[in-house]
């Protein structure tokens, strides 16, 4: 439980980073959307553990979900060569990884999760509209993107234990 409240504090830490240095250059963004989705996907996987007894297929889902957000995270942070071409796909990645989410959030018997599947549902949705304007105003994105992450890291806050 401890641990939970540790990463969430990071993840509002790094949202903070966003909105108040949205200037940084594309491979720190990189690097630091890395870092957000591996956490998030290392949780997600380590909660797919947790919640094997509670139901198996929604545990199976959650575990493919944290594995891909992993991969993906790892390769946000290493392939550094490659940020031209993904700054503006990373945007895509992340609303379709938080719609995705907040799809298995819905199949969750918890209210909780209801609620901070619609929380990821509707910021999914904003993310992907507006990822196509990441390449006329990325500053716009990234403050975007920093509060989605201090909502996160307040939603572990404040649900840690029940999530």
């Amino acid at each position: 439980m401890e641990s939970n409240k540790i990463l969430s504090i990071i993840t509002i830490l790094i949202g903070l980073m966003f909105i108040i240095f949205p200037l940084f250059s594309a491979n720190l963004i990189s690097i630091i959307i890395g870092i957000s989705v591996l956490i998030f996907g290392i949780g997600l996987a380590y909660s797919s553990f947790i919640t094997h007894e509670i139901s198996g297929a929604l545990s199976s889902v959650m575990g493919i979900f944290g594995i891909v957000m992993i991969i993906f995270g790892l390769c946000f942070i290493f392939a550094i060569n490659a940020i031209s071409f993904l700054v503006g796909l990373q945007f895509y990645i992340v609303a379709f990884m938080l719609i995705m989410i907040a799809v298995v959030g819905f199949l969750s018997d918890s209210n909780v999760a209801r609620t901070g599947a619609l929380l990821y549902l509707v910021l999914g949705i904003v993310i992907l509209l507006i990822a196509m304007f990441a390449a006329e105003n990325p500053i716009l994105i990234t403050i975007i993107l920093g509060v989605i992450l201090i909502a996160q890291g307040i939603m572990g806050l404040i649900y840690g234990n029940e999530i």
